[in-house]
């Protein structure tokens, strides 16, 4: 979801989801929303939708295995935020420490450096159901209790009540 570009590790998405399907039998389907700007790879098993509405983001967000996000930079990511929110974990570049970090600290996503921890974290989330279960769970609680709207005006008056007391 967003802009699909070689900058945001399109290409090596493409790559290693074509790879996998090379390789393994699975019945994923990538499924792309937003603007285009390099070419994506013709395979039926590759689903470029557009411009969706926030209301068709949100039901293909909440219908996905997972959302993928493969960009090595990246200060905060709100569609892994939102994923999260829709109770589907993500899979990131572990290569991009902010996306590493909510990972981590939510324990709704796993991020992978090089293509064999790519299909392995795929294959762990399909072979552990109830990990998996677990996870939906920790990214709605992730968010809530740190980036829903209370916490953030909260977060905020605290931060200006505070400023110039010394």
């Amino acid at each position: 979801a967003g802009r699909i570009d070689e900058s945001k590790g399109c290409g090596e998405m493409f790559e290693y989801f074509l790879r996998l399907k090379k390789e393994q039998e699975s019945d994923l389907k990538l499924v792309l929303m937003g603007k285009p700007v390099m070419k994506i790879p013709k395979d039926p098993d590759i689903i470029p939708l557009g411009f969706v509405s926030e209301e068709m983001k949100f039901a293909v967000m909440k219908e996905a295995f997972a959302l993928l996000l493969f960009s090595h930079f990246e200060s905060l990511s709100m569609v892994v935020l939102e994923s999260m929110l829709m109770g589907r974990p993500v899979l990131v570049s572990g290569k991009c420490e902010v996306l590493k970090g909510h990972c981590i600290r939510s324990g709704a996503g796993l991020y992978f450096d090089y293509y064999q921890e790519f299909t392995g974290c795929i294959r762990w989330m399909e072979e552990h159901p109830e990990a998996y279960r677990t996870m939906r769970e920790s990214g709605i609680r992730y968010v809530k209790e740190n980036y829903s709207w209370d916490v953030i005006t909260e977060k905020y008056h605290a931060l200006i009540g505070g400023f110039g007391k010394e």
